[in-house]
Order: structure tokens, then sequence, then C-alpha cells
């Protein structure tokens, strides 16, 4: 991110929030599905920890980016509450970054969320 805000110095992030369990399973399945397309010898739990250590990495990182002067750019949205309240998460993003939310836009967003949750395949994590 230090090198992102270098060049983009005005950059805000946005930066959602998932129970990290949830998060390291469903990309190591991910992986898992990748690599058994190409094997059969596949060693799982040296994938959940090479994704715990690079997710590990990637967090510590961003959260100490997030304590320079750059930790007011931040806004975090929390995975759960979007997905109980997809427009209200949208809607209170679009305030913090100073951007008018149409009724046609929101009416747009809810039509999409509601075709994608209609073709959302059923997910045992959040």
């Amino acid at each position: 991110l230090g090198q992102l805000d270098t060049v983009f110095p005005e950059a805000r992030y946005v930066m959602t929030h998932r129970d990290p369990t949830d998060v390291i399973l469903s990309v190591a399945e991910l992986y898992a599905d990748i690599i058994g397309s190409f094997t059969d010898d596949m060693d799982r739990a040296a994938i959940g920890r090479l994704n715990v250590e690079h997710w590990s990495l990637g967090m510590d990182r961003a959260l100490t980016f997030r304590t320079t002067d750059a930790g007011d750019r931040f806004y975090d949205i929390d995975f759960r509450a979007m997905q109980a309240d997809p427009i209200g998460a949208v809607t209170g993003l679009y305030s913090w970054l100073g951007q008018p939310v149409s009724t046609e836009f929101e009416e747009r967003m809810r039509s999409w969320w509601t075709q994608a949750a209609a073709e959302r395949e059923p997910s045992q994590r959040a």
C-alpha cells in the first residue's frame, strides 16, 4: 500500500472485514480446486499453512500502513453487515466519498443484488 500511496497520495481505501477463518478456508478451498485439477497428490495442510502465512503478512502490512497518516483515508465495511444491508453499506461508502446516491442508482443496486443472490451458489460460510 505504501508504494500505491506514493503514486496516488490522495487515494482512499475501502477495507472489508470478514472472519479470517472463513477467508482462509475459502481461499484454501479455491487453491485446492485449482491444484487438484493438475494432480492427485495434494497436501491440504500445506495449502492451509501457505494461506495463513500470506494472509497474515498482508494483514500485518495493511494494519501497519493504517497507523501512518493514511489512517483517516480508510473506510471499513463489515462483510456480515454488508450481506444484511448491502444498500446501506454502499450508501455509507458513497457518503464517506462525498458522492450522491440517486434513486435510480439505488434501484439498480437492488436489482443487481437480487439477481446476483438468485444466481449465487449456497455457501457453508459467510
